[in-house]
């Protein structure tokens, strides 16, 4: 597939969306060479996907996610972003993108605020809130998991149908839905000790690039079992609180 990418962009090199297809298939710290001569990593490609249609909200929010907090990238027209403003660029292009707005959520801690390109001022709860309602119909299980490891036990949250759902009841909700988060990484992280190393949230993010959002929603609920009890998911496995038997 990366060759037939290749020879696509010799054929159309202003495509920005070769340009991102191609980077979607390419390994962390892979590059591809280009007919032209350059030699290209997934960054690099949304750069150009970037360049060649300034308009395209997924390439500025696949280009974000790409970055680590802290880093940036510049832009061809001059331009250095980080992903807080890479989200926020897709966001302005598309205030609709469910994934922008949840990973823009993602970027904020529990009392921080963000303004949108049209004047709004969101919390991380918001934003989620926001994604879900977009994506009533695909139902992708990101946005539900993001916003369930906010809330404490006691809390609930209501949605735009009306249902008002504990932290506990979002993370079931999630099993409804869709867990594919578009990432071509390895799964196979041990979730329970990175929740317990780095906090839900941030190893929420890992467990994204490492395309096992569903492992880490069970190691997520587990926590919120009480000892001993036993639960089991819609695909079979039972959940306990101190162990996990898939069937």
């Amino acid at each position: 597939k990366k060759q037939l990418l290749v020879e696509a962009l010799r054929c159309s090199p202003d495509r920005s969306s070769t340009y991102s297809n191609l980077a979607l298939v390419l390994a962390p710290g892979e590059t591809v060479q280009l007919h032209d001569g350059r030699i290209l990593d997934k960054k690099q490609m949304f750069v150009e996907a970037i360049r060649c249609r300034p308009e395209d909200s997924d390439a500025y929010n696949n280009l974000g996610y790409e970055l680590a907090a802290g880093e940036t990238v510049q832009l061809h027209d001059g331009r250095t972003l980080d992903q807080r403003q890479m989200y926020l660029e897709a966001i302005r292009r598309d205030p609709d993108n469910y994934w922008a707005n949840v990973n823009l959520g993602l970027t904020l801690a529990a009392v921080e605020t963000v303004q949108l390109p049209d004047g709004r001022v969101l919390d991380r709860r918001q934003l989620f809130l926001h994604g879900i309602g977009i994506d009533a119909t695909t139902k992708h299980s990101y946005g539900l998991v993001a916003l369930a490891i906010t809330l404490s036990p006691k809390e609930t949250v209501s949605l735009a149908d009306g249902r008002t759902l504990s932290s506990r009841q979002l993370l079931l909700e999630a099993f409804k839905g869709n867990f594919k988060t578009g990432s071509t990484r390895i799964a196979g992280a041990d979730h329970t000790a990175a929740i317990a190393r780095l906090g839900e949230q941030q190893a929420l993010v890992k467990a994204v690039r490492a395309n096992d959002l569903k492992a880490f929603t069970i190691a997520a609920l587990r926590r919120r079992l009480k000892l001993a009890e036993r639960l089991e998911l819609p695909d079979g496995t039972v959940v306990e609180r101190d162990s996990i038997k898939g069937r």
